[in-house]
């Protein structure tokens, strides 16, 4: 099931749609988490949420996901990440020019 979050943001033309993937606990690969999220004035390549953060306040749609639940494909097992530097923001491929 993919869900899809969106802010108050999505209103504002600085705004787009990212897709989250994570470094997985159970075998260190990369995995999509089968979320988007609407932020404003976001990364144009992939960037953790902890690097485009750094000393900045998040915003609790981002801080939410630390509490998302993901099944490792390579494993079958469920992990969690509580790391945002291990969070990933990965943007649209056609809002690249």
């Amino acid at each position: 099931m993919q869900l899809k979050r969106v802010t108050s943001a999505a209103a504002k033309s600085s705004s787009a749609g990212y897709e989250v993937f994570v470094s997985c606990n159970k075998c260190g690969g990369i995995h999509e988490m089968g979320i988007s999220v609407v932020i404003e004035n976001g990364p144009i390549t992939k960037q953790s949420v902890g690097a485009l953060y750094d000393g900045k306040p998040l915003p609790k749609i981002l801080s939410d996901l630390s509490n998302n639940s993901i099944t490792c494909p390579q494993t079958g097992r469920q992990s969690t990440q509580k790391n945002h530097h291990q969070i990933f923001l990965v943007p649209p491929k056609n809002s690249l020019t």
